[in-house]
């Protein structure tokens, strides 16, 4: 009895030197995956388009859309653009340039300009796009409807646009 007590004291032991061996090579793993931002390119424009279109999408079926826009004075879409910059720009620096190791040779402002132009002009593409394969453009009485629309579906259209650049890494 004492024999067998003591080889299953050897395995217990044996098992915690394994699993402890376990959760040092996984935390080695997840410490050695590179999670620093590569540079834009093509790809991301695409990504941007499909993010955008996903969320473009859950916008231009509003059925709310139209009385919204006829309602809404012009202010609020510099409001609706100034929000999505903002949260654009958030999302960027904070989940983006946050994981460039070498800030040196990445300035913020390269990084930013190019990502928000990108997305923001994807989203006003596609809001576009959407708007004018779905017949928005003409149930909109004049170009400053128009133009509401647009802005009002680019706001989460660029924050879809964005989504897949910055959360490809995870």
């Amino acid at each position: 009895m004492h024999q067998r007590i003591s080889r299953l004291e050897r395995e217990i032991e044996d098992i915690q030197f394994e699993n402890i061996t376990i959760k040092k090579d996984v935390e080695d793993i997840k410490n050695s995956i590179d999670k620093t931002p590569e540079h834009f390119s093509e790809k991301d424009i695409l990504r941007a388009f499909v993010g955008s279109l996903f969320l473009g999408f859950s916008i231009i079926f509003s059925g709310n859309l139209l009385t919204i826009v006829r309602a809404m004075p012009f202010i609020h879409i510099w409001i609706i653009i100034l929000f999505t910059l903002l949260v654009l720009t958030a999302e960027i620096y904070f989940i983006g340039y946050k994981r460039v190791l070498k800030t040196d040779n990445r300035k913020f402002g390269q990084f930013w300009i190019k990502r928000l132009l990108a997305f923001y002009i994807v989203a006003i593409i596609v809001a576009f796009i959407l708007t004018y394969i779905f017949g928005l453009i003409y149930l909109a009485d004049g170009t400053s409807e128009l133009i509401k629309i647009l802005f009002i579906v680019s706001g989460p259209a660029a924050i879809g646009a964005s989504i897949g650049d910055l959360l490809k890494k995870y």
